[in-house]
């Protein structure tokens, strides 16, 4: 997975608590910190993935966020401009890893894929209405894709070097 630089980490986690404050459920109460997931399986070693396609991203990735979008299940979420730097880190990191994955996501495969940053989940049609304006009046979001490693999509527990367990690059 990619996390953004520390100024747009912040603005995404600021949208996630002016949502918060409008009592739509969003990230801001769970583990997580503002994230592109390369790809997600039910299961992937953290060492051996790490070691497969260290460094990640290879150099810092534009992060331009020009619209909110919302997938099936009311999953509200930023749509990362999918540029060829961003596209071409998916695609090699998938390729490096697949053969490590368990159980692989099928809408995380390259040409699948959709880059985004998740706002929050499972918001009912009124959530949802009530947060795309919020959304949408705080794009665009400019900043880098400048670090990446692996996360725990359960715990939220992350690592950047070879060490342990693990989901989701």
């Amino acid at each position: 997975m990619l996390w953004p630089d520390n100024a747009t980490s912040r603005q995404i986690g600021d949208l996630w608590e002016m949502l918060e404050a409008a009592s739509v459920p969003s990230m801001a109460t769970h583990t997580h910190r503002p994230h592109v997931s390369l790809i997600v399986a039910g299961y992937l070693s953290v060492n051996a993935s790490l070691e497969a396609v260290m460094p990640v991203p290879r150099k810092p990735i534009r992060l331009l966020i020009e619209a909110a979008g919302v997938f099936p299940g009311g999953f509200l979420h930023l749509a990362c401009v999918a540029n060829h730097a961003l596209l071409d880190e998916q695609r090699r990191v998938h390729e490096l890893v697949r053969p490590l994955v368990v159980d692989p996501w099928p809408h995380f495969e390259p040409g699948d894929w959709t880059p985004h940053i998740t706002l929050g989940w499972e918001l009912t049609n009124r959530q949802l209405a009530q947060a795309l304006p919020m959304v949408l009046d705080n794009l665009p979001i400019e900043g880098w894709l400048d670090h990446g490693g692996v996360e725990d999509g359960t715990t939220g527990e992350t690592w950047t070097l070879p060490e342990r367990g693990g989901f989701r690059i």
